[in-house]
């Protein structure tokens, strides 16, 4: 069931959050068919791709040396790329004098916004964003489907918009930086990075222990790169093996 369908069947549907009568989005409350059009095909879309266009030059040649470093499928590389990308993205935007996209767009789209907070509020939000590890849990179809999340045992439902983007598999972990849609409801920036099934076990039983040792002294995000890498380490030596079992 999409967010709007969702939104449709619920009796409490008046109090949908538009974009003429809300000022700060609220993740858990419906949205209006308008504010979901204005949202998704109006700023996610023209944002992710000017941010991308912008700064993935700049950056690529330095993720791509991280991802030289690990085993990773050639199907998967650019997304990789790209979710290390919207980390780096989210991690100078926390830093003090960082660079923040969000405010950045909001400033050089005066038009888009005018009259529109729940639009700014919106597109604020996503500086809260973490990318986490997931498992994938109940899928309704290959667009929409429940993850939860390993830290912190949390369900969430996820719609997929990029017809592109890999189907999952119940049972896996996945990387993702998950953005609120209302209703609570989520989607991806990027697609998600599906680690290999057969390495599920070994990482579930790691990542906790992983993420205790590096929060300990460092932020969620910083500690998020470094766990990550562990888990492609991990990755890389279950793949290793199952090619020498052949």
């Amino acid at each position: 069931m999409s967010t709007n369908e969702k939104a449709r069947d619920n009796p409490v549907i008046g109090f949908a959050q538009s974009v003429s009568t809300k000022k700060q989005f609220q993740p858990n409350q419906p949205v209006t068919d308008e504010l979901l059009y204005e949202m998704i095909a109006e700023v996610f879309t023209d944002f992710c791709k000017g941010v991308v266009n912008e700064y993935l030059p700049i950056t690529e040649p330095m993720l791509q040396e991280i991802i030289d470093d690990h085993c990773v499928s050639n199907n998967q590389e650019q997304t990789l790329i790209l979710n290390l990308f919207w980390w780096q993205i989210l991690y100078q935007a926390h830093l003090e004098g960082g660079l923040n996209v969000f405010e950045e767009y909001i400033l050089e789209n005066p038009v888009k916004f005018k009259g529109k907070p729940i639009l700014k509020s919106w597109l604020r939000d996503w500086k809260r964003a973490v990318p986490k590890f997931y498992f994938v849990g109940e899928k309704y179809n290959d667009r929409l489907f429940v993850v939860i999340d390993i830290l912190t045992q949390e369900l969430l439902e996820v719609n997929v918009y990029d017809p592109t983007a890999i189907p999952p598999k119940e049972g896996e972990i996945a990387v993702g930086i998950l953005i609120p849609m209302g209703d609570g409801f989520y989607f991806p920036i990027i697609d998600f990075y599906h680690f290999d099934f057969e390495a599920r076990e070994a990482l579930a039983a790691t990542l906790y222990d992983h993420f205790d040792k590096y929060l300990q002294n460092s932020s969620m995000l910083e500690a998020f790169i470094h766990v990550f890498s562990v888990a492609l380490q991990i990755e890389k030596i279950i793949s290793e093996e199952k090619t020498s079992s052949r």
